[in-house]
């Protein structure tokens, strides 16, 4: 499955301080011309005062208007045990972050809610934002969103609600000219309660900036575990929804894990309200080591709209992306993002945009230079960066963003330090209008899982084109 980039005859390492340039050499005739440039900034810690929590599982994006205007979710972990120990008590809350100079400083907001996982972000034409978290309550899992009417510098503390039994909220925005512009759709995960039980796509929809919200649709697919992922929209309106099915049933022992984890997504011309067959996308993908992404190019170039979905797969061994350029009806076959050449591969959490001139960013957490195999899920790991010039068929070799490792099995990390290997499940990566990626995650090199922020610049005169 795996075509790296063939035509490569050395790459170049450039370093300056701690920023780090690669190039790659002597491209095929097809692409003499393009000259293709991974500029790494340095990595810096978030200043957000909050080095008595544990702090994880980073959601980011960027203001498309305003390349200084960053947003972000994050969990604030201030009671927990010790991983050593059978305690697993824990207390979190959750926080927005929001900069207005490019990621120099941030300013935090704690939402008045406990026990809350999965934040989740989004900013508006309008400028305003909506935070989206799960809550742990008295009859299970609950959604809750708050809206900001200047971009993340003021919160209402007043929080919408949704139904019972939601996991991984996820938001995307209506930025396109259609009759549904301006649009927040939620999608996530809801467990139904019945006999037999079923599970499926839970969508809302908010026509007022967030506002309210009113659930459109609940789209159960079959009698298989059916896990939502991130929805995009296109630039007709179009909402796709990917999901997942990695459970089934059985009679004997309950929910059982596919040999296979089968991804697909769904899509809706109406706002939401009735969507079309699931359409196949993949059974590479897996759910073992964080939540696949799909992201969408929003460019103007040719490959407008084609759709991107990452992934690790079930070994935890490479990074896998499918891309579409016909609105998910055909996808091609997973490409390798990861070098073939490592020999101690362990991947988790990969996380993907596509910047304003069409290249598709790609981040993730990566052990290869923990030797120590034996540690399995809790060995040491670095940040890793990757990006495709030619929408997805082949990508540059990868790049070290973070300039020390860091490893989740430590005293101060204690119980999170377990439940959270790789600082969650998802971190941060976005383009920002200015097509510059913002990577931000959670870094235990101190000891204890704290954030760090790094600018990733990739450069070229020319970004190839495929309609395939």
């Amino acid at each position: 499955m795996k075509e790296k980039i063939a035509f490569v005859a050395s790459i170049i390492l450039l370093f300056s301080g701690t920023n780090v340039v690669a190039q790659v050499a002597a491209p095929p005739p097809e692409t003499q011309q393009t000259k293709q440039i991974i500029n790494v900034g340095d990595d810096r810690p978030v200043e957000i005062n909050s080095k008595k929590f544990v702090a994880v599982e980073p959601h980011l994006v960027a203001n498309p208007q305003n390349p200084n205007h960053l947003l972000a979710g994050v969990i604030l972990v201030s009671k927990f045990g010790d991983v050593r120990r059978e305690s697993s008590e824990y207390v979190n809350t959750c926080a927005a972050l929001t900069s207005f100079d490019a990621g120099k400083t941030w300013a935090r907001y704690d939402f008045p809610v406990k026990e809350c996982f999965d934040p989740w972000v989004a900013i508006l034409p309008n400028g305003s934002a909506v935070f989206l978290a799960g809550t742990l309550g008295t009859k299970g899992t609950n959604l809750v969103s708050f809206r900001s009417l200047d971009g993340g510098r003021t919160w209402g503390d007043k929080p919408v609600g949704f139904e019972q039994g939601h996991d991984h909220g996820t938001m995307a925005v209506d930025a396109s000219n259609s009759s549904f512009s301006g649009s927040v759709y939620v999608a996530s995960h809801q467990s139904l309660r019945g006999k037999p039980s079923r599970s499926g796509t839970f969508i809302a929809r908010s026509t007022d900036s967030g506002t309210s919200f009113q659930k459109t649709a609940s789209v159960i697919p079959s009698n298989l575990d059916t896990f939502a992922m991130n929805p995009v929209v296109l630039s007709d309106g179009m909402l796709i929804v990917p999901f997942m099915n990695f459970n089934r049933p059985s009679s004997e022992r309950g929910n059982l894990p596919l040999e296979r984890h089968l991804s697909w997504i769904i899509t809706s011309a109406d706002g939401g309200k009735s969507f079309s067959s699931p359409l196949f996308l993949s059974e590479v993908c897996a759910r073992t080591a964080g939540f696949p992404e799909l992201a969408v190019d929003k460019s103007n170039g040719q490959n407008r709209d084609r759709l991107y979905y990452v992934c690790t797969d079930r070994d935890s061994k490479n990074v896998y992306v499918s891309a579409s350029a016909n609105r998910g009806e055909s996808w091609s076959e997973p490409v390798a993002v990861n070098s073939a050449y490592v020999r101690r591969p362990y991947v988790q959490n990969t996380v993907i945009d596509v910047n304003r001139n069409g290249v598709v960013g790609i981040a993730w957490y990566d052990s290869r230079n923990d030797p120590r195999q034996s540690r399995g899920t809790f060995r040491c790991q670095d940040i890793y960066f990757s990006a495709s010039l030619d929408g997805g068929k082949t990508f540059l070799p990868e790049v070290k963003v973070s300039s020390a490792e860091n490893c989740p099995d430590t005293p101060a990390n204690g119980e999170a330090g377990r439940h959270w290997l790789a600082g969650g499940d998802y971190f941060g990566l976005a383009a920002d209008a200015n097509g510059e990626f913002h990577l931000l995650w959670s870094d235990s090199r101190d000891g204890i899982y704290q954030l760090r922020t790094a600018t990733v610049k990739v450069a070229a005169n020319n970004v190839s084109s495929s309609k395939n």
